[in-house]
């Protein structure tokens, strides 16, 4: 329990916020893990946390239409074990095909890029038929937006599941 004085309620529960996610405990009596902050996942109120797994990667080719839009690296994460993971057809650049399954998948790895929301617009304008920005679950049971692929795409794809990275794809490729 944590006590302060009148007026105090904000700074007391900002700190309970955080000592509660530092003690790493459950949610209740669930025996789910707390969600994580939004602002520990990249998100606030000027930006949105966004999933890449692939071609906008930190030294990848298209990074940089993360980067001049403000964009920074935040962390690198796994989407949690229902997604199907392809090396889409066409290029240059190669680009990756990230699809949510309702039968076995894989926890594929991404880095957590928050984009200012002001921009997201123009990003979206550069994305390529086929792809698109959905839902992402994360292995922790948390959700971001991120790169997702209609199954459309997978025509003349190659399924790379068993790498569940696309620089392991990469490196075996090039």
């Amino acid at each position: 329990m944590l006590l302060a004085k009148a007026g105090m309620d904000a700074t007391v529960a900002s700190l309970a916020r955080c000592f509660e996610f530092d003690c790493k405990i459950n949610l209740g009596a669930t025996g789910f893990a707390l969600p994580v902050p939004p602002e520990q996942q990249g998100e606030s109120l000027e930006h949105i946390a966004l999933a890449v797994c692939g071609a906008h990667m930190s030294g990848l080719p298209l990074n940089a239409q993360l980067t001049n839009l403000d964009a920074s690296f935040v962390t690198a994460a796994k989407t949690a074990a229902k997604y199907k993971f392809y090396a889409l057809a066409g290029g240059p650049p190669l680009r990756p095909g990230l699809i949510r399954s309702n039968h076995a998948g894989a926890s594929i790895v991404l880095e957590i890029w928050p984009l200012p929301k002001a921009a997201m617009g123009c990003f979206l304008e550069g994305i390529p038929a086929l792809l698109g920005i959905g839902s992402i679950e994360l292995s922790d049971g948390n959700w971001v937006k991120g790169f997702l692929c209609e199954t459309s795409g997978l025509y003349g794809a190659t399924d790379i599941l068993h790498l569940a990275d696309w620089r392991k794809f990469l490196s075996e490729t090039v």
